[in-house]
């Protein structure tokens, strides 16, 4: 029984191993003439500055609620 599992866990191990390889560059010119980033310049700040701030609000509501339900 020992063995199996063995066997098992160094098939998992390898077969994880081998899917986990990246992913090849893109090619030099990314489909056209001019060179740009890879993600298109998608501004990425806002959208996590925006998340950040909804996630303190949930929080907060969160804690204050708990507080609440405490005191009655």
């Amino acid at each position: 029984m020992n063995q199996k599992i063995k066997i098992i866990f160094f098939l998992t191990l390898i077969s994880i191993s081998i899917s986990s390889f990246s992913q090849p560059t893109p090619p030099e010119n990314h489909g056209n003439n001019v060179n740009s980033a890879p993600s298109g310049g998608a501004p990425v700040g806002t959208g996590t500055g925006l998340l950040l701030a909804l996630g303190s609000v949930y929080t907060s509501v969160k804690v204050y609620q708990s507080h609440k339900g405490d005191r009655g």
